[in-house]
Protein backbone atom coordinates (compact mmCIF):
# COMPACT_ATOMS: atom_id res chain seq x y z
CA UNK A 1 0.00 0.00 0.00
CA UNK A 2 1.32 3.61 -0.98
CA UNK A 3 1.47 6.25 0.91
CA UNK A 4 -0.25 9.48 -0.14
CA UNK A 5 2.52 11.22 1.60
CA UNK A 6 5.51 12.12 -0.41
CA UNK A 7 8.79 10.74 0.45
CA UNK A 8 10.68 14.39 -0.19
CA UNK A 9 9.91 17.49 1.84
CA UNK A 10 9.27 20.33 0.07
CA UNK A 11 9.08 23.83 1.65
CA UNK A 12 7.26 25.20 -1.16
CA UNK A 13 3.94 26.86 -0.18
CA UNK A 14 1.20 25.24 -1.95
CA UNK A 15 -0.34 28.73 -3.29
CA UNK A 16 2.45 29.09 -5.39
CA UNK A 17 3.04 32.30 -4.92
CA UNK A 18 6.56 31.46 -3.38
CA UNK A 19 8.84 29.20 -2.02
CA UNK A 20 11.01 28.51 1.45
CA UNK A 21 10.21 29.69 4.96
CA UNK A 22 10.93 33.50 4.48
CA UNK A 23 14.38 35.45 4.32
CA UNK A 24 14.94 38.60 4.82
CA UNK A 25 16.15 39.80 1.20
CA UNK A 26 16.04 38.27 -2.06
CA UNK A 27 19.90 37.54 -2.26
CA UNK A 28 20.66 38.17 -5.90
CA UNK A 29 19.54 41.68 -6.45
CA UNK A 30 15.93 43.08 -7.36
CA UNK A 31 13.42 40.76 -7.97
CA UNK A 32 9.71 41.03 -8.55
CA UNK A 33 8.04 38.80 -5.87
CA UNK A 34 4.98 37.87 -9.23
CA UNK A 35 7.60 36.92 -11.64
CA UNK A 36 9.40 33.39 -11.37
CA UNK A 37 9.21 31.45 -8.27
CA UNK A 38 11.01 33.25 -5.61
CA UNK A 39 11.71 32.28 -2.13
CA UNK A 40 9.13 33.82 0.26
CA UNK A 41 10.49 37.56 1.92
CA UNK A 42 9.98 37.44 5.59
CA UNK A 43 9.23 41.52 6.37
CA UNK A 44 9.93 42.99 9.67
CA UNK A 45 9.25 39.29 11.26
CA UNK A 46 9.05 35.80 10.65
CA UNK A 47 5.75 35.98 11.42
CA UNK A 48 5.26 38.62 8.95
CA UNK A 49 6.54 36.19 6.10
CA UNK A 50 4.68 36.94 2.47
CA UNK A 51 3.67 33.67 1.75
CA UNK A 52 0.66 34.15 -0.40
CA UNK A 53 -0.29 36.84 -3.09
CA UNK A 54 -2.40 38.59 -0.69
CA UNK A 55 -0.62 38.79 1.97
CA UNK A 56 2.17 40.76 -0.38
CA UNK A 57 -0.53 43.33 -1.59
CA UNK A 58 -1.24 44.11 2.05
CA UNK A 59 2.27 44.40 2.80
CA UNK A 60 2.80 47.05 -0.40
CA UNK A 61 -0.50 49.19 1.04
CA UNK A 62 1.02 48.84 4.63
CA UNK A 63 4.61 50.14 3.61
CA UNK A 64 3.00 52.74 1.47
CA UNK A 65 0.80 53.66 4.76
CA UNK A 66 4.26 53.82 6.65
CA UNK A 67 5.21 56.25 3.76
CA UNK A 68 2.27 58.63 4.31
CA UNK A 69 2.44 58.42 8.18
CA UNK A 70 6.39 59.29 8.03
CA UNK A 71 5.52 62.47 6.01
CA UNK A 72 2.95 62.88 8.33
CA UNK A 73 4.65 63.54 11.43
CA UNK A 74 7.28 65.66 9.77
CA UNK A 75 4.96 67.92 9.03
CA UNK A 76 3.06 67.89 12.12
CA UNK A 77 6.89 68.06 13.99
CA UNK A 78 7.59 71.44 11.89
CA UNK A 79 4.08 72.78 12.43
CA UNK A 80 4.73 72.59 16.09
CA UNK A 81 8.41 73.58 16.13
CA UNK A 82 7.41 76.95 14.09
CA UNK A 83 4.82 77.72 16.40
CA UNK A 84 7.21 77.08 19.36
CA UNK A 85 4.67 74.32 20.60
CA UNK A 86 7.15 71.58 21.00
CA UNK A 87 8.89 71.36 24.13
CA UNK A 88 12.64 69.67 24.02
CA UNK A 89 10.99 66.08 24.92
CA UNK A 90 7.91 66.13 22.81
CA UNK A 91 10.92 67.20 20.15
CA UNK A 92 12.65 64.40 21.06
CA UNK A 93 9.99 61.72 20.86
CA UNK A 94 8.67 63.00 17.67
CA UNK A 95 12.43 62.82 15.87
CA UNK A 96 12.92 59.21 17.42
CA UNK A 97 9.43 58.35 16.24
CA UNK A 98 10.40 59.99 12.51
CA UNK A 99 13.91 57.57 12.42
CA UNK A 100 12.11 54.68 13.07
CA UNK A 101 9.59 55.24 10.53
CA UNK A 102 12.47 55.83 8.37
CA UNK A 103 14.30 52.82 9.16
CA UNK A 104 11.02 50.62 8.47
CA UNK A 105 10.48 52.20 5.33
CA UNK A 106 14.28 51.49 4.50
CA UNK A 107 14.19 47.60 6.17
CA UNK A 108 11.16 46.80 3.75
CA UNK A 109 13.62 48.58 0.50
CA UNK A 110 16.13 46.28 1.64
CA UNK A 111 14.16 43.24 0.91
CA UNK A 112 14.87 43.82 -2.66
CA UNK A 113 10.98 43.23 -3.69
CA UNK A 114 10.76 45.64 -6.55
CA UNK A 115 7.03 45.77 -5.46
CA UNK A 116 8.34 46.89 -1.62
CA UNK A 117 10.60 49.23 -2.81
CA UNK A 118 8.27 50.99 -5.10
CA UNK A 119 5.99 50.86 -2.15
CA UNK A 120 8.23 52.93 0.32
CA UNK A 121 9.04 55.57 -2.13
CA UNK A 122 4.88 55.86 -3.40
CA UNK A 123 4.01 56.15 0.40
CA UNK A 124 6.77 59.09 1.05
CA UNK A 125 5.86 60.84 -2.24
CA UNK A 126 2.04 60.92 -1.53
CA UNK A 127 2.94 61.72 1.88
CA UNK A 128 4.74 64.91 0.86
CA UNK A 129 2.14 65.73 -1.67
CA UNK A 130 -0.18 66.12 0.99
CA UNK A 131 1.33 67.23 3.63
CA UNK A 132 3.89 69.65 2.45
CA UNK A 133 4.16 73.22 3.14
CA UNK A 134 5.68 76.46 0.81
CA UNK A 135 8.20 76.36 3.09
CA UNK A 136 8.92 72.70 3.81
CA UNK A 137 9.34 72.40 -0.60
CA UNK A 138 12.63 74.25 -0.54
CA UNK A 139 14.96 74.25 2.41
CA UNK A 140 16.60 77.74 3.29
CA UNK A 141 20.02 76.56 1.45
CA UNK A 142 17.65 76.03 -1.69
CA UNK A 143 15.63 78.63 -1.77
CA UNK A 144 15.23 81.12 -4.64
CA UNK A 145 17.30 84.19 -3.64
CA UNK A 146 15.21 86.77 -1.70
CA UNK A 147 14.85 90.93 -2.10
CA UNK A 148 18.87 91.16 -2.75
CA UNK A 149 20.15 88.70 -0.45
CA UNK A 150 22.76 86.18 -1.96
CA UNK A 151 21.91 82.74 -2.61
CA UNK A 152 24.26 79.95 -0.32
CA UNK A 153 27.24 78.52 -2.16
CA UNK A 154 25.01 75.21 -1.77
CA UNK A 155 21.89 76.71 -3.20
CA UNK A 156 23.74 78.59 -6.63
CA UNK A 157 25.56 75.10 -7.10
CA UNK A 158 22.58 72.72 -7.24
CA UNK A 159 20.63 75.14 -9.60
CA UNK A 160 23.66 75.81 -11.87
CA UNK A 161 23.88 79.36 -11.30
CA UNK A 162 27.42 79.34 -9.67
CA UNK A 163 28.92 77.10 -12.43
CA UNK A 164 29.46 79.79 -14.15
Amino acid sequence: MRSSMPMEMDDTDASGFCSGSGMAMYMNGFASAFGKRNTCIALYLDAFTLDTAVKFIVACLGVVALGVAAEALVAFRRSRAEKGLASRFEAAIGYGLQLALGYLLMLAAMTYAVELFVSAITGVAIGHALFRTDRAAAPPCCAPERAGVEAPLEASLLDGSGLA
